[in-house]
């Protein structure tokens, strides 16, 4: 039987390279795909990472904790330091951190953590909960 922890595991592999090619491959998106569906999409991949971690949490203390997570991201995109100006010249920094705050990013934020909260809530109706493994062993 397949786990939730690995589904969203796969998800969020998933949605990583999806969100990265929007923004690599955007001639195979339409013009509004390539230009917000990579915010959308990094709301959605990093929902998924988070239930990967918290499974047992509510999914709407998980909702409100994904998407403060990403507006506080946006925010921090105003503040700028050598420290963190360097680390934004980097791939990895430039992929975690953003480079420069827009509005609409806050809105994607809010788009995307939405529809992972239901495409999660139909996820967790199809694949049941894994069942506690059995002991071998029984107590007479």
């Amino acid at each position: 039987m397949i786990t939730r922890r690995i589904t969203y595991i796969v998800l969020f592999v998933f949605f990583t390279w999806l969100a990265l090619a929007t923004r690599h491959h955007s001639d195979w998106f339409f013009p509004v795909v390539a230009k917000y569906g990579g915010d959308v999409i990094w709301a959605g991949m990093f929902f998924f990472l988070l239930r990967v971690i918290f499974p047992r949490t509510k999914l709407v203390k998980l909702v409100v904790c994904n998407y403060l997570l990403g507006v506080l991201d946006e925010v921090s995109q105003l503040w700028h330091t050598p420290i963190l100006d360097s680390i934004r010249s980097t791939t990895i920094g430039k992929l975690a951190l953003g480079l420069g705050f827009m509005w609409s990013d806050i809105a994607c934020y809010a788009v995307g953590t939405v529809l992972a909260y239901f495409f999660i809530i139909l996820l967790e109706r199809i694949i049941p909960v894994a069942k506690e493994a059995k002991s071998i062993t029984t107590v007479k």
